[in-house]
Parts: structure tokens; C-alpha cells; sequence
């Protein structure tokens, strides 16, 4: 009896030991999973340069590459194909149209919707000018909308007394990775039968009451720069929609005005998106999600460094919104935003302002256009900092920068 009592004991024992080390095994390739995703680095602190961003590429991505060398294909082909197909199933949305870059994408959607000469497009000043240039690449004229002060995007208030006879769309602009008050634009826009246009060049992967940005609108324009969320390693640009109409337009324009191979129908170009740049963009899109999970971290590791320090104005999200924090950027005194860019440069870490300039004072658009002064961008443009953020910043290196960013306030 005891002997039995034993037997059973031991294979009791033995199947808890399998347990375990399945357990461990399972850990185990969690751990070299995220090792082989964000490594640790070896280099020596003080000579490696810190910047605001840094584009992260691995072995499948090289592999990608090389699959389409073999395949002798180009431009135009399955890996193109594919790429729009994954992109348009993330973002669940019906199209994805794949372009050069996120330029060229909003160009493609102001001319599919008819938009030209005499329309009025409502945009942020506080933006960069590839937002702006599609709308006089059109001829149609930008008339530029302020923001608000907390979160940097624009104010649909404000966008609502510049509605006018002829204004055609509003462009909403996600910027750093956080989401417009998408809720009231949508219904100034619908209240107005004017087009919403979302540009997302900087919030792959942001949602908005849970959906992905890009969705709300007539259509969503996303660059894929090598500094944004996700890229393909040089230029490249995506619209989504379920326009069916913006869709055929989009995918005629940017190839020459095809429909069928020589057979133009309409005005077009060459706006095409590589087969290279697509390998490299699906296996980016398969880790867009941990990007961002990293992003979110890190942002919370530089909230906890700041929390209660005077001096220092901190990011927020929009309510129902998910930051996906492209940019990590805090407000100071303007009198030491300078001051604390050259002190971290110093010690090779590069800092940024986006954007030092608004579009409404950019030289090129006041040669075309008298614009009006907009109160809280122009407040905000000189006291503005983006610090170091990118899925392979470590939490270690995010609190040094936190440090020494509180220790030049302090001693100011």
C-alpha cells in the first residue's frame, strides 16, 4: 500500500516537474521575443547618440527584402497588394491604397472628392507643411483654424466660424499620435455637407471610442517616413476609405491616370508605392501594436519623472482617445525651451520642436495669402519640446533625459 502510495507520488511529481518546465519554455520564448524586439544595447552610454526617433529594423524585415530581389518583381505586385489588403483588415476598414508617401495621399483625396480652384480647405496651423501643400498643389486655399491649448489639435469650435460658402473639407490632424475631438468635428461636417479628412501621419495605430483613426471620415491619409510609428524605411503613404469612388480615383491617379494597363482616362501620375518599401511595411504592421504598447510605457516612465514639477506642462490623451505617443512633447517657459534643447544636445541627446513655425507664417504662405493671427498656436509654438521617443528607448535612458531636463529647469 505505502509502495503504491509512493509510486503514485513520484508521477505526481514528475507530470508538476513537466508542467514547470513547459511553463519555463514558454516564458523563455516570451523573453527572447521581446529581447530580439527591443534589445539591450552594448554600446557605451556617453558616445551614443540619443535622438528623437530611431527606425527599427530586424532579420525578417531584411529577409522580406530579399524575397522580392528573388521574385524580380518591382513595383506594382503582390507584395503591394498584400500590404494594402493587411493594412486596410488593422485599421477594418473596406480600402487601402497604397501611395509614395503621406503627401501624396491627402493630394489623391482632395482631387478624387472634385476639390480645386475656389474651394476652401479648414486646416490646424499647428501642423507641418505637408498637410497644407496638397491643398495648393489643388489650388484650393487653406484657411488655417487654431487649437486647443492641452492637447495641440485643432478646435472644432473654431473651425466652425471659419465655415463659409465655400469650404469643402476640414482636414483633422492627429498630431504626435493623439486623437482630434472627432466626435464634433464629424457632426460640424455632417451638419455642413462637408467632407472630413483625417490625417494620420503621425497615429498609426491611435483609436478613437475604440475604432481606429483613419475611420471616421471620408477617408484617412498615413505616412510612412522613417520617423513615424510604423515605416517602410523611406517614403511611403497609405489612404484607407470605403469610398469606393476615392478608391478607383486614388488607385487611377497615382499610376499615369490608368484604367488598364495604356488606357488614360484621367490626369495622373506616378505615385506608386515599391514593392521593397511594401515587404518592409507588412513586417513593420506585424509589430505596430507592440510599437505602441512600448510607446505608452515609455510615455507613462516620463510622466512619473515629471509628475508635480513645476515648470513643466505634460501631454494629455484626448477623452476617448488611445495616444499612440509618435511624440513625446512637454511645454516649458520660452524663456528656457532653448536653452534645455542645447543643454541635452550636449550630452548627445537631441531633442525636437514640432513645429518651431506654424503654417499660417511659413514664408511661402504669406507670399500668397494675408492670415489672421491664431492666438494658442502662436502662444505655444516657442514653448514646445519633443523628447526621445521610440520603441527602443530604454526606461533607463528615458528617466536620465527626465533628470536632466528637471535639472536645467531647476537652475534656471
Amino acid at each position: 500500500m505505502d509502495e503504491e502510495r509512493l509510486k503514485k507520488s513520484f508521477q505526481n511529481l514528475k507530470k508538476d516537474i513537466d508542467n514547470l518546465r513547459d511553463s519555463f519554455e514558454g516564458i523563455s520564448e516570451k523573453i527572447s521575443y521581446f529581447n530580439e524586439l527591443f534589445p539591450k544595447k552594448v554600446q557605451d552610454k556617453k558616445s551614443e547618440k540619443i535622438f528623437t526617433s530611431k527606425v527599427f529594423v530586424n532579420d525578417d524585415m531584411k529577409k522580406a527584402v530579399d524575397e522580392v530581389f528573388d521574385s524580380g518583381v518591382f513595383t506594382s505586385g503582390p507584395k503591394t497588394a498584400e500590404f494594402e489588403k493587411k493594412f486596410a483588415e488593422y485599421c477594418g476598414i473596406k480600402n487601402a491604397i497604397a501611395v509614395s508617401n503621406g503627401t501624396v495621399a491627402i493630394e489623391l483625396v482632395l482631387k478624387s472628392l472634385g476639390i480645386g480652384k475656389g474651394d476652401e480647405v479648414i486646416v490646424p496651423s499647428n501642423t507641418t507643411m505637408p498637410t497644407i501643400e496638397p491643398i495648393l498643389t489643388v489650388n484650393a486655399t487653406p484657411v488655417f483654424a487654431d487649437i486647443f491649448e492641452d492637447t495641440y489639435l485643432i478646435n472644432p469650435k473654431e473651425v466652425e466660424k471659419l465655415i463659409t460658402k465655400k469650404t469643402k473639407a476640414v482636414i483633422a490632424v492627429h498630431l504626435y499620435g493623439n486623437a482630434a475631438d472627432l466626435d464634433s468635428l464629424k457632426k460640424i461636417c455632417e451638419k455642413n455637407k462637408i467632407f472630413l479628412i483625417e490625417d494620420c501621419a503621425q497615429a498609426h495605430g491611435t483609436r478613437y471610442n475604440g475604432k481606429h483613426v483613419g475611420t471616421f471620415g471620408i477617408a484617412g491619409c498615413f505616412s510612412f517616413y522613417p520617423t513615424k510609428n510604423i515605416t517602410v524605411c523611406g517614403e511611403g503613404g497609405m489612404i484607407i476609405t470605403n469610398n469606393d469612388n476615392i478608391s478607383r480615383m486614388s488607385k487611377m491617379i497615382r499610376s499615369h491616370g490608368e484604367d488598364g494597363r495604356y488606357n488614360h482616362v484621367v490626369h495622373g501620375n506616378n505615385y506608386r508605392l515599391s514593392e521593397i518599401h511594401s515587404a518592409i511595411g507588412i513586417k513593420q504592421l506585424e509589430l505596430l501594436e507592440s510599437f505602441i504598447e512600448r510607446r505608452r510605457e515609455l510615455a507613462d516612465v516620463y510622466n512619473k519623472c515629471f509628475n508635480g514639477i513645476d515648470g513643466i506642462i505634460l501631454p494629455i490623451e484626448t477623452k476617448n482617445a488611445k495616444h499612440s505617443y509618435h511624440l513625446y512633447v512637454i511645454r516649458v517657459d520660452k524663456k528656457i525651451r532653448n536653452k534645455i534643447i542645447e543643454e541635452l544636445a550636449k550630452d548627445n541627446i537631441f531633442a525636437g520642436v514640432h513645429y518651431p513655425i506654424p503654417a499660417h507664417k511659413q514664408i511661402v504662405i504669406r507670399n500668397i495669402m494675408k492670415t489672421p493671427k491664431i492666438k494658442i498656436t502662436e502662444k505655444i509654438v516657442d514653448k514646445i519640446i519633443s523628447l526621445p521617443m521610440y520603441p527602443l528607448l530604454e526606461d533607463e535612458e528615458a528617466i536620465m533625459i527626465a533628470e536632466k531636463v528637471k535639472k536645467i529647469i531647476s537652475s534656471a
